[in-house]
């Protein structure tokens, strides 16, 4: 067993087991018998996110947990996990989820991407592999998709699956439906503009044409493109590292160059939306040089 993988992973037990004490990075390192900027080196490299960044999703999964699974009061939740007062912890809570955690526990909003699992050596493994993943190039005609659109940042991302709260039910009253996958879709998400400006998601359906759209929902024709497909696997929550993968490391070391035309996320029989496992086809609209 590679020793680096093992000091990891008693770091990340070392986590788990006091999830809402003081953390500081020096404490975790000292888990894992590294030094602070060694240990934070290795954790970014192998995870594709920062030590303070797991922390803070895992306990952000674990307050949505605690917030459907449990009756705990929300004062207490609130101080159990650190906050100064109710008022600070929904404040915080509404900014990185979107809703009140009130709303949250009365709609139960629990959905499998806010169920940020904790790390294993397994999954770091995958994750240290995915470094030398290569897509297959294809190429897709014109297409149509009807969904629900929604506006976001790379700092609100963590809204999206409201919008596919949203849209589900919304999926039998959308005709000629082609097909059972469903797409995530992203328009006008340009590199240059986003952090200021955002994007448009659109979860939706594909369709065989376009006939009367029900309200609530839109309407876009995808044009004819040539893709370079990913495939992550795994937990959904861990679907933004692949990104990560996808946009800073691969694109800019290839031969390709990314087209100004819409990302899309593909959903089929090989993804469970019940427990967040599987595998997600991530199509990035490319041409050469």
């Amino acid at each position: 067993m590679n020793d680096t993988l093992v000091r990891l992973q008693r770091a990340i037990d070392f986590v788990e087991a006091r999830l809402f004490d003081e953390l500081p990075l020096a404490t975790i390192a000292r888990a894992a018998t590294c030094s602070p900027w060694h240990f934070h080196r290795l954790f970014t490299s192998l995870t594709g996110e920062t030590p303070a960044s797991y922390v803070r999703k895992r306990r952000l999964a674990d307050i949505c947990r605690r917030l459907v699974e449990t009756k705990e009061p929300l004062v207490d939740l609130a101080l159990g996990c650190g906050f100064e007062s109710q008022a600070t912890f929904t404040r915080a809570f509404t900014r990185d989820i979107g809703v009140s955690p009130g709303r949250f526990r009365k709609e139960r909003l629990l959905a499998v991407t806010h169920r940020y699992p904790p790390l294993d050596l397994a999954a770091l493994l995958a994750r240290a592999r995915r470094e030398f993943m290569e897509p297959r190039i294809v190429r897709l005609p014109a297409f149509h998709i009807v969904g629900m659109a929604g506006r976001f940042t790379p700092a609100t991302t963590s809204h999206i699956p409201l919008l596919w709260e949203r849209f589900v039910p919304c999926m039998d009253r959308i005709p000629y439906r082609r097909r059972s996958h469903t797409l995530g879709v992203c328009v006008d998400a340009d590199p240059s503009t986003i952090e200021q400006d955002g994007f448009t998601y659109v979860a939706g359906v594909e369709v065989e044409r376009i006939g009367a759209v029900p309200e609530g929902l839109m309407a876009l024709t995808v044009p004819a493109n040539a893709y370079a497909v990913f495939t992550h696997t795994g937990h959904i929550a861990h679907f933004p590292d692949t990104v990560k993968q996808v946009w800073g490391r691969w694109l800019p070391a290839s031969r390709y160059r990314h087209v100004p035309a819409p990302d899309l996320e593909w959903y089929d029989e090989q993804w469970n939306p019940e427990t967040g496992e599987g595998e997600i086809d991530i199509y990035v609209p490319v041409a050469d040089g």
